[in-house]
């Protein structure tokens, strides 16, 4: 059960159980096991019940669990079978669909197992295990066509059949064009549907099924490059969503965004800052007063400050190490006071923000998942959150001409510039950072202000309500 077992991290923005005794997060399914703590869990129709599951699909199927009675929790000794509860009536406008099963790899990576277990050792008896999965990686060959190989296979078992010849040999060609071809067809497809979140992709190390050199070509025919953490990026991502306390008159002061505190390195080439790809993600992790700004963080005055304040009539904090981790690699001046007197401890409310992200190194969680997992499996570090995404920044952090403020009804953002200019010449805002801090739930102050940038004809980015925006649905105004 404890390789099953969620980081409590994950746990931070979800519901706890309901009347089932079932907890849930953008359309996925989780369950507090008794005396061990959370895990992820589908539905097993042929045994009844729920079993764990791996959330990233690396593991097989987990311990079959139950209901314990007269508790919300769940373990894996009970003999009380429960019946599948009916669909869950959440709000629609703060949860992503259920991702669809993808069958077709599944049955792939079934094909793949059977290759290298039947046909291709009865094909090659001295070869090992370790020989055959190299054999077969050396053709380079699609899911579909780890199928029609299996089936060729079991047609005739004495020779490999000419079509996978002759794809072995074209896929070797750096000259031939078409030797993606197939490969392109079917994986092509999937990328957003996987990136959004609306697709479960069972693609079972498919990294790992090809050739580096054929899978490195084919990732940057897809517009993939690969950095010095040998994770996946891109640098065509219009936009992300991201929900933080800092007010955008911090980053206009400032002139950028820095890096959230305590994000260690890991998948990116520089210094990461976390973001979505889901705009209805942004809107649970900061919107409609659901979730309230992380104290820690409020023990900070400013993005500047090194280490956190103390609330009024705390003791001192004398403690000699830094909360900031890149305090020591940064280029801007930061502020090392100690024991300062915090002013947002009571804040209520975070701001979303909507970050342009074009011709900047974007790290995808889903899609490294999916094409890369096994330069994940080598500890490069990421957030456990789904449809995650990393921006590598320079050291100066993220400019804030990059940085668009979400209204409070999620469906207008203006640049975080325009919005603190306009305060500047307005009465609308006189001390609305300090009304903010105060813990006065102001959100409309901020609407306000983005009214009046939009009636001065400055630009407005649209995400009318009754579509799931997602960041390659972003179209920024000129």
């Amino acid at each position: 059960m404890n390789s099953y077992l969620l980081n409590p991290g994950l746990l931070r923005n979800m519901q706890p159980a309901n009347e089932d005794g079932l907890r849930y997060i953008v359309g996925r399914t989780f369950v507090d096991v008794k005396d061990s703590g959370t895990v992820y869990v589908e539905f097993d129709t042929n045994l009844g019940s729920y079993r764990a599951m791996d959330l990233y699909k690396k593991l097989s199927p987990g311990p079959v669990l139950y209901r314990n009675a007269g508790e919300s929790t769940w373990s894996p000794d009970s003999h009380i079978p429960l019946k599948r509860p009916g669909p869950q009536i959440n709000d629609i406008d703060t949860r992503l669909p259920a991702k669809q099963p993808l069958t077709t790899p599944l049955s792939a990576h079934e094909a793949t197992t059977q290759l290298l277990n039947d046909s291709l050792l009865t094909m090659y008896p001295l070869m090992t295990l370790g020989q055959r999965v190299e054999l077969l990686r050396s053709y380079n060959l699609s899911p579909r066509q780890h199928i029609q190989l299996h089936n060729d296979l079991i047609t005739d078992p004495r020779v490999m059949p000419e079509w996978a010849e002759q794809h072995h040999l074209r896929s070797r060609d750096e000259n031939d064009s078409s030797r993606f071809d197939q490969l392109h067809d079917e994986i092509e497809p999937l990328l957003l549907p996987v990136r959004n979140g609306t697709l479960r992709s069972n693609l079972v190390d498919f990294d790992k099924s090809v050739t580096r050199e054929f899978l490195d070509a084919f990732l940057t025919r897809l517009g993939y490059l690969r950095n010095s953490s040998d994770c996946l990026y891109r640098t065509d991502i219009p936009g992300l969503f991201r929900a933080d306390e800092r007010t955008p008159f911090e980053f206009y002061n400032d002139g950028r965004m820095l890096p959230r505190l305590k994000h260690p390195r890991g998948a990116t080439t520089e210094k990461p800052i976390s973001a979505t790809v889901s705009h209805q993600l942004v809107k649970m992790y900061g919107g409609r007063g659901t979730d309230a700004p992380d104290p820690e963080y409020l023990r900070y005055n400013s993005q500047r400050n090194i280490y956190p304040g103390r609330k009024p009539g705390e003791s001192d904090n004398d403690s000699g190490n830094s909360d900031n981790d890149w305090s020591d690699v940064s280029d801007i001046e930061l502020d090392s006071e100690r024991n300062y007197e915090t002013i947002r401890h009571d804040q209520q409310f975070i701001f979303s923000y909507v970050i342009d992200t074009r011709r900047m190194e974007v790290v995808l969680n889903e899609e490294n998942h999916l094409l890369n997992l096994a330069a994940l499996e080598k500890s490069a570090w990421f957030p456990e959150d789904e449809l995650e995404a990393l921006i590598s920044t320079s050291k100066r952090g993220i400019e804030s001409e990059r940085l668009w403020l979400l209204d409070s009804t999620f469906t207008r953002a203006a640049k975080v510039d325009d919005v603190a200019a306009e305060a500047q010449s307005s009465y609308i805002g006189s001390d609305i950072e300090a009304r903010t801090h105060s813990g006065v739930a102001n959100q409309r102050e901020y609407d306000a202000l983005i009214d009046a940038v939009a009636r001065a004809g400055k630009p407005i980015l649209s995400l009318p309500s009754g579509k799931d925006w997602f960041a390659n649905d972003i179209v920024w105004p000129e």
